[in-house]
């Protein structure tokens, strides 16, 4: 599947307004889906697909949950600490997102039970109360692979 396929299945379930900050979506609108890695699009959409359930990632008051910008809250608070801040969300590879009738542990072990699935290395944040999911890479994980901040 190339990218312009999975994004054009991906807006069958999200408006980019649902994974950008509002300021992101009324300045770039839907070309704000060129801030995101294919992989991390593509993760979404299967899961999405395959639970078969709603998700939300930005929405309720929330907007920090899929691509950070400088001007987010949470990545000025973290920046501002006078340490080098550079996150999986800041790059475009990460969602934050809630399963609608599922824990964040089952979805987790949704995922690692259907790694297959994924044609490429995820890694979720474990022991949080919702998924943390992105594509950073590193020879050493597994293909899946839960880590702790």
């Amino acid at each position: 599947m190339d990218r312009s396929e999975i994004i054009r299945e991906l807006k069958q379930y999200f408006k980019i307004s649902e994974l950008v900050g509002s300021k992101t979506n009324s300045t770039y609108g839907e070309r704000a889906f060129r801030f995101f890695g294919t992989n991390i699009l593509h993760a979404l959409l299967i899961v999405r697909e395959n639970i078969g359930k709603p998700i939300t990632v930005n929405g309720r008051g929330m907007e920090q949950r899929g691509l950070r910008t400088n001007i987010q809250p949470i990545v000025k608070s973290k920046s501002d600490r006078g340490r080098l801040y550079i996150s999986a969300h800041i790059q475009g590879r990460a969602f934050d997102f809630d399963v609608k009738g599922m824990t964040a542990q089952e979805v987790r072990d949704w995922i690692v039970e259907n790694e297959n699935l994924f044609p490429f290395k995820i890694r979720l944040e474990d022991g949080v109360t919702w998924v943390h999911m992105d594509d950073i890479d590193e020879e050493k994980n597994p293909k899946v692979y839960l880590f702790n901040p």
